[in-house]
């Protein structure tokens, strides 16, 4: 067993980049895969379907943006078949390769078998589908070394496949570093452990150290980003053997054995957990990152910048929830040059004129940030959820931090002049930099789930805009927006109203093809044009919409009435809030807060849009 303490993440690079990553891995993505191997009758390598299985392995890798896609035939001990190799470059001047590996093919009890029902869901679609989610998720990603992801056929007849290309390897004198095995990675022991396989003997000796070695970050790996329980155990009678025999070094993750649907026609997609699966991959992935990711090393730097999310943030990662209400982000409205102080604290912003963004930038470090060697970005994005950065973004400006930042203490920057375009909502961004403490926001165009950049990476900050004030009975309106994914997604969206009295009426009107495919729990139907479905939703309520499809980018705009609460305290302030969930994870929140007036003799009302 491995008794490993948690580092978790750090402020700095790599740390919160691989955190950030790692979140990225989809339970659909590898739920799909494996119900498209397992509904192929049989992928054993005889089989008159293994050709299927192979296309859809490619195709796998083609969609992840891949053109270096080969299937490469093998013949060996009177078989024959074809592997599925995808290779991803690494930067300029990389000299190495990593092999990261899963066999496609199944087979029943009976080895020679080719005809019977072969699902193999766990056996081993499991673990090709971890290999293809990483290839997706590392495809834009600079990497160190050359990484070959590689789909064996031959492996249940004797790890044929991997024999001839490790063969391949070795002849070419490719310099291969390390070797990562995945072999039955979806059916978790009773203790829900996964172990992690090293090299202890074999054909060469002289790579066990190595092998260790690898082994121990990658069961690190699954204490800093998992809470799978990790296991040490050998390597033994998978598709990393043929490697080892060259002298490669090989490491591996397996489930471990007890899993009664081995070799049988009931190792169908709904034995495989998909919550361990999920965990088993960003284990592997983590693994992968730690090993190659191609981004400056500042562990051992003396400065941290931050820009809290919320009150309760201390620079620590993930920021905990809310993470959308910095209050180091700030409005004035007031120009600075008549004496406006950003001290005296936030104002909503005003929509068709001139307003001022301040932002404030703490230190955790040790050391002093000089001046002028830090700057801050600020940016703004139409409220709602679901937004992707940077694509939603657009930018306010950047300014170079011109007083020092002092180890553990922080600054006051701006203004940011800009005019909101949007009555009372805005999503505001800031991103603070320096050489010795980058932003992940600095070093990637990959699109991304904005919330990942904000939590992960604690140089972000994140306020929302959405102040409202109502008086009892009367009824406030505004819009926001969901968005769709990088790619299409499944999403549910949900709207809490349970802080608000209950003789508050809250209705929204959306596109009637997101309210078609959704499941609707907690609303009720007040009516429907060819455009637009209503539905209302009770004070003291929370509902949801679930199941419905967006396209990528896709933006689904929502109009919200609130008729407020008679029942209303003076000045009490009451959050509604709306989330959206992309392919079962959050993908974003946002908090409008209606504040009750009840006596209104120190208030007067204007056009908030003049």
């Amino acid at each position: 067993k491995f008794e490993g303490v948690a580092q978790k993440w750090s402020g700095v690079l790599p740390d919160k980049f691989v955190a950030l990553v790692v979140e990225l891995v989809s339970t659909t993505q590898l739920q799909s895969t494996i119900a498209a191997l397992a509904a192929i009758p049989s992928r054993h390598t005889r089989s008159t379907h293994i050709g299927t299985a192979r296309t859809l392995v490619h195709g796998g890798f083609t969609a992840a943006g891949y053109s270096d896609v080969a299937d490469l035939p093998w013949a060996l001990a009177n078989h024959s078949g074809h592997n599925v190799v995808c290779t991803k470059p690494g930067v300029a001047g990389s000299t190495d390769t990593i092999i990261v590996c899963a066999h496609y093919d199944s087979r029943m009890a009976t080895a020679g078998d080719a005809t019977s029902p072969a699902p193999g869901a766990d056996d081993n679609a499991s673990g090709v589908a971890a290999m293809l989610e990483i290839a997706r998720l590392v495809a834009a990603l600079p990497l160190d070394a050359t990484v070959r992801f590689v789909a064996f056929s031959g492996e249940e007849q004797g790890l044929l496949g991997s024999t001839v290309y490790a063969q391949s390897l070795h002849d070419a004198g490719e310099n291969v570093r390390l070797v990562v095995n995945l072999d039955m990675i979806g059916f978790p022991p009773a203790d829900g452990s996964i172990t992690v396989e090293r090299d202890l003997g074999n054909v060469v000796a002289g790579n066990d150290a190595a092998s260790i070695a690898f082994g121990a970050v990658m069961a690190q790996a699954a204490v800093d980003y998992t809470d799978l329980p990790v296991k040490l155990g050998p390597i033994f009678a998978s598709d990393y053997m043929p490697f080892e025999s060259h002298g490669y070094v090989a490491i591996g993750a397996y489930e471990g054995d007890g899993n009664p649907n081995y070799h049988e026609s009931s190792d169908l997609p709904a034995t495989v957990d998909m919550a361990y699966l999920t965990k088993v991959t960003q284990m592997v992935l983590a693994t992968l990152l730690n090993e190659a990711l191609d981004v400056s090393d500042a562990s051992g730097t003396a400065v941290d910048l931050y820009v809290r999310d919320s009150a309760a943030d201390t620079g620590a990662q993930p920021s905990p929830v809310p993470h959308w209400e910095s209050p180091d982000i700030s409005v004035r409205n007031g120009d600075p040059g008549l004496g406006d102080d950003p001290e005296l604290g936030h104002q909503p912003p005003i929509n068709g004129v001139p307003n001022y963004l301040y932002v404030r930038v703490h230190n955790r470090g040790t050391a002093a940030v000089p001046t002028g060697t830090a700057t801050l970005r600020a940016y703004r994005c139409d409220p709602g959820t679901g937004m992707i950065w940077p694509t939603h973004f657009t930018s306010l400006g950047t300014l170079t931090i011109s007083d020092p930042i002092p180890a553990g203490g922080a600054v006051r920057v701006g203004p940011f002049i800009w005019t909101p375009q949007i009555v009372g909502h805005e999503c505001l961004l800031a991103v603070a930099s320096v050489a010795e403490d980058r932003s992940v926001a600095d070093l990637t165009t990959v699109p991304l789930r904005h919330d990942l950049l904000v939590r992960f990476d604690n140089n972000v900050g994140q306020r929302n805009v959405a102040p409202q004030m109502a008086v009892p009975g009367g009824k406030v309106k505004f819009s926001l927006s969901m968005r769709g994914g990088p790619g299409s997604t499944e999403n549910d969206w949900e709207l809490d109203a349970s802080a608000f009295p209950a003789d508050t009426t809250v209705m929204i009107k959306l596109p009637r093809r997101v309210a078609d495919h959704a499941a609707v729990t907690g609303f009720a139907s007040s009516g429907s044009t060819q455009q637009k479905v209503a539905l209302t939703l009770a004070g003291g309520v929370v509902g949801r919409l679930a199941g419905f499809p967006l396209g990528s980018d896709e933006r689904a705009n929502v109009e919200v009435v609130i008729d407020f609460s008679h029942q209303a305290d003076h000045l009490g302030i009451y959050p509604l809030v709306a989330t959206q969930y992309q392919d079962e994870a959050i993908a974003g929140r946002l908090t409008m807060q209606i504040t009750a007036l009840k006596d209104l003799d120190d208030f007067f009302f204007a056009n908030p849009r003049s």
